[in-house]
């Protein structure tokens, strides 16, 4: 049986990282908060009440949520308001897909309870703003190299893991997922190859300049190879493959099935 332990209730920024149906009426949501960081909370009533959370607990929204948090594992959602949403996210299935990829790796990375870096939840609301628009893999990965910066799991792309040689700037690299750093041919090198226009990209998307690597034109084949790098290295990490991408690729591969089949 799930435990609430409840104690005084908190007024805090939020968004829904994940959305759970429990018994006949209830929901175990996953949030982000401002105040606590990511937080389990049992929102009672919430498939039939819309008087205390109305359309405020839809993923792609900012929210203002009161939470009561005492010593259980699973705190209690009193109520909760809307105050931003994001429609455009809703509106195009590849960019809910990306948006959603980019929650799933948000709700993996971070520990429950955990003081929040400030940074984050700002971030996590300026990637809906971007997923409005954009359903590209650039802001995917921009979006995830920022997240695993903040949360002080980003990989090294800068130097040699092993001799701490640095990788001149603009060169391709070798990169082992399970070291979390490039290594250089003289201590072994790495698995995958990373370009230098790729590595530059996802190094400055480690940085306040990820918006910047989500507006740019990626070449298929720097797209395949982060999507290579970032899987073996968040597998190694987080110990399994997260689901979004794979189901992106799906999304996309239904939409070009759909779009010849109307050309025909």
């Amino acid at each position: 049986m799930l435990r609430c332990g409840v104690a005084r209730t908190e007024r805090t920024a939020a968004v829904v990282l994940r959305s759970v149906a429990y018994g006949e009426s209830d929901r175990i949501l996953t949030l982000l908060t401002e105040a606590h960081g990511k937080l389990a909370v049992m929102a009672r009533g919430a498939r039939k009440s819309t008087r205390r959370f109305g359309g405020a607990l839809e993923p792609y929204a900012l929210i203002e949520a009161d939470c009561a948090l005492g010593r259980g594992e699973l705190g209690r959602l009193a109520e909760a308001r809307l105050v931003r949403a994001f429609p455009g996210v809703l509106a195009d299935l590849t960019r809910m897909s990306v948006a959603a990829a980019g929650l799933e790796l948000v709700r993996e990375v971070l520990p429950d309870r955990e003081t929040p870096d400030p940074r984050l939840l700002p971030t996590v609301i300026r990637f809906f703003e971007l997923s409005e628009r954009l359903g590209t893999d650039a802001l995917r990965f921009a979006f995830a190299l920022r997240v695993l910066n903040i949360a002080g799991l980003s990989p090294n792309l800068a130097s040699c893991g092993r001799c701490g040689v640095e990788a001149p700037e603009g060169r391709a690299a070798l990169f082992d997922p399970g070291l979390g750093a490039i290594v250089c041919r003289s201590c072994g090198g790495g698995p995958f190859k990373i370009g230098g226009r790729l590595r530059t990209s996802l190094a400055h998307a480690s940085t306040g300049r990820w918006e910047h690597v989500a507006e740019e034109d990626w070449l298929e084949t720097d797209r395949a190879a982060a999507q290579r790098v970032l899987d073996a290295f968040l597998e190694r990490h987080l110990g399994r493959r997260l689901a979004g991408g794979d189901v992106l690729s799906q999304v996309r591969e239904v939409r070009r099935s759909y779009d010849r089949s109307v050309e025909e």
